[in-house]
């Protein structure tokens, strides 16, 4: 039992307790609280855990902190979506560099992985100079999307039984969704704008390489001497499209509406200089992202109050278009 965990392990903090269980299940559900609570203990045996704590910021996967005797500092995740956890498994295997953190076990039958914990963990949000975020986004893109092209190396070794879902598919499929959703006519135009956008991007932009997929500044962790990339997606497209979560990071979290305009002209004056991008590429980038991102949020139901918010928004993002 999960609420027994305590005698197992040494917990870090809370331990698993009814209050936690009631957090997990409104989140994931009865289901997979129930199957997680039967794996748990097995796999602190298998993989000789001596310590877990909770992370209760909850997003696609439930994940713990802990630590391991055979691998050191630890995070235990449990995945939900069987196509998304084994996406970021083989990218995980996948990707040739030291920006992204190292994958240590995982077990496929059970939708559960163990990857090394980054220490001390601090977000690049937490970072105060917009300068260093930004010198640190630049670099770990330089370094992972890195290619000797006299010699022809991707960034990542190709895995023939597992086949990423493409960046078009993301485009076409929220695309179609939208279509469909009369309540949501307004948004649906910017979404066919950003499909559009996407087609006349992908002509000149038309390499076929592994991204990130999530490459935003709550995925970029401090540690012990450089950040690293936790969390990747895994999609195949031009390494141009990792670039616009990030954008949207520093346009979406500017709470001072008045420094919005200013702060996005200065991303987009550093992204294009380090990583040789047009301004106005970077700007039918974050468009297109910033569209996709809200009408994903719609098809999670996203209630129609908020409709004239994020029309506000969507106009923004368009006016930087010109």
């Amino acid at each position: 039992m999960l609420t027994n965990l305590k005698w197992k392990v040494n917990i870090m903090g809370d331990s698993i307790d009814t209050v936690n269980k009631e957090k997990i299940v409104k989140h994931f559900g009865n289901a997979f609280f129930t199957r997680v609570e039967a794996l748990i203990e097995p796999l602190i045996v298998k993989w000789d855990i001596v310590e877990l704590r909770l992370i209760e910021h909850f997003s696609a996967n439930l994940v713990f902190k802990g630590k391991s005797n055979s691998f050191g500092s630890i995070i235990l995740k449990f995945g939900r979506n069987p196509s998304e956890f084994r996406s970021e498994v083989a990218a995980l295997k996948s990707f040739k560099s030291k920006a992204i953190c190292q994958l240590l076990e995982v077990d496929f039958n059970n939708m559960v992985l163990i990857e090394e914990a980054i220490e001390p963990g601090l977000m690049l949000k937490s970072e105060k100079d917009i300068d260093v975020r930004l010198d640190v986004f630049c670099n770990l893109f330089k370094e992972l999307h890195s290619k000797d092209k006299s010699l022809e190396k991707a960034n990542y070794s190709d895995d023939h039984e597992f086949k990423y879902k493409s960046y078009k598919e993301w485009v076409f499929k929220i695309c179609d969704y939208m279509d469909k959703q009369a309540s949501w006519k307004e948004v649906a135009l910017h979404m066919k704008r950003a499909k559009e956008l996407y087609i006349e991007l992908s002509k000149v932009y038309s390499s076929k390489s592994l991204l990130h997929g999530d490459f935003h500044y709550y995925n970029i962790l401090k540690g012990k001497n450089d950040y690293m990339i936790i969390d990747p997606k895994g999609v195949i497209g031009d390494p141009i499209f990792d670039i616009p979560r990030y954008v949207l990071n520093e346009f979406c979290d500017q709470e001072d509406d008045l420094l919005i305009d200013s702060t996005i002209e200065k991303v987009f004056n550093v992204i294009s200089k380090e990583l040789d991008v047009p301004k106005q590429v970077l700007s039918k980038l974050l468009y297109i992202e910033g569209t996709m991102a809200v009408c994903w949020n719609i098809e999670d139901g996203m209630g129609i109050d908020k409709k004239e918010d994020i029309l506000k928004m969507l106009n923004r993002l368009y006016r930087y278009l010109n």
